[in-house]
């Protein structure tokens, strides 16, 4: 089927625009608007499904590298950056991404289409119910190993990682909400460079596509999603967080549905 290119590029800008504001507001990365969607765009076009699904999750990794950095920034001029723990759990990340794309290398399409929508599922409703959680006490030293964790998922399924990194740095490690997402951006960085890097590497290439990088799909993202980042990170520090997550959940539910269907 071929899509008409007008709507193609709204496509792509809509979807940087809401990534980038799940970025700022939620520390999540992005990745679980933008994959599901490229995925869909290219699956449309007539894109093999084993090399769509691929493509989506090395440009989603991409593009999430440019807009944590920039949602990292701006949590961190607002102090709500633990620096130690988000730097060594990144480090423990990029070594799990690196797994999680060469696991995704040798996995089928629609293996990954299912595990991502469950997680999705899960997560959304992990986030409904997080408010009522109290956290663990174990103390910040138990973050470290959810860095690796964190960066598993981002290389297998070209998220950030941050949908389940957020909640458990809160209710493992006893993180506050707003200082979770900004360490939690921090180390998507991480993950999402090492995922792209292992995605380049690891593809076949193509017109206008670094291994299982798309360009075009990369910039039309990106024009969106950095900028409103920048402006995530600014609402997330004046409203309740609280209510603009239940947005997302839903978001996370249709998403989920899709991709099992």
């Amino acid at each position: 089927m071929n899509m008409d290119p007008l709507i193609y590029v709204a496509a792509l800008l809509f979807t940087g625009l809401l990534a980038g504001l799940a970025t700022g507001l939620l520390g999540v990365g992005g990745g679980f608007i933008i994959a599901p969607v490229l995925f869909f765009l290219m699956e449309a076009g007539g894109t093999p499904p084993d090399i769509a699904i691929r493509t989506a999750f090395g440009t989603s990794l991409a593009i999430i590298l440019p807009t944590a950095l920039s949602g990292a920034h701006s949590h961190y001029r607002r102090k709500c950056v633990d620096s130690r723990i988000g730097i060594t759990m990144g480090v423990l990340g990029a070594c799990g991404s690196v797994a999680g794309v060469f696991t995704a290398s040798a996995s089928p399409a629609y293996v990954l289409r299912a595990f991502f929508g469950v997680l999705l599922i899960l997560v959304s409703a992990q986030l409904l119910l997080s408010s009522r959680i109290s956290p663990s006490g174990f103390g910040r030293n138990a973050a470290f190993p959810l860095g690796f964790l964190a960066g598993f998922l981002s290389g297998l399924l070209g998220i950030g990682g941050g949908v389940v990194l957020v909640p458990l740095l809160v209710m493992v490690a006893g993180f506050d909400v707003l200082e979770a997402v900004g360490t939690s951006s921090l180390v998507i960085a991480f993950t999402a460079a090492s995922g792209t890097i292992s995605y380049i590497f690891t593809g076949p290439g193509g017109p206008f596509t670094v291994g299982y990088v798309n360009l075009l799909q990369f910039l039309l993202v990106i024009v969106m999603s950095v900028p409103s980042s920048r402006l995530g990170a600014l609402i997330a520090h004046r409203v309740d967080v609280r209510y603009i997550r239940y947005i997302f959940i839903i978001l996370l539910l249709f998403t989920g549905l899709k991709m099992l269907l």
